[in-house]
């Protein structure tokens, strides 16, 4: 199984923690394993934030899961990533509540090969559960169906 969480939520683990962030969790003293396979790309991220404040969240957050699904994640094959990340914690920075790629990935997983990965936080070997923001959710959704619409059209 694979989970997801923040850096902050995360005090210690009998789970493999890797950060999937694009600075590897360095900004939090993380020093474990990463997989730069699942990071955001630069470019579409620096215009994400740059647009927060100055246009409506949810188009905004949008237009981050259309880059991040087609810059990231169409490039890269569910079932290896699961079976590479299995019994793994996928670290990032944001709160539970808040927008993340990790989320994404969550729910890209979740869509693609019909499993849960739930948002945890711990405390000393207990895992306990974060709701997630599941309008992310929907909108991969949309955007995948629309992408594999525009392949098949090909």
């Amino acid at each position: 199984m694979i989970y997801t969480a923040s850096h902050k939520n995360i005090i210690n683990s009998k789970y493999r923690l890797v950060a999937i962030s694009g600075n590897r969790g360095k900004d939090m003293g993380f020093v474990g394993e990463a997989f730069p396979n699942l990071a955001p790309k630069k470019e579409f991220w620096k215009i994400w934030h740059d647009n927060r404040g100055k246009i409506d969240e949810l188009e905004n957050n949008r237009y981050y899961i259309l880059e991040y699904y087609k810059q990231v994640l169409s490039k890269l094959d569910p079932v290896e990533v699961y079976q590479i990340l299995d019994n793994s914690i996928l670290l990032c920075y944001e709160d539970y509540y808040e927008f993340c790629h990790r989320h994404i990935v969550a729910f890209w997983l979740e869509l693609t090969l019909n499993v849960e990965v739930k948002e945890v936080y711990n405390r000393e070997y207990y895992l306990g559960e974060f709701p997630r923001p599941t309008y992310i959710k929907e909108m991969l959704r949309e955007i995948m169906e629309k992408e594999n619409k525009l392949i098949r059209a090909k």
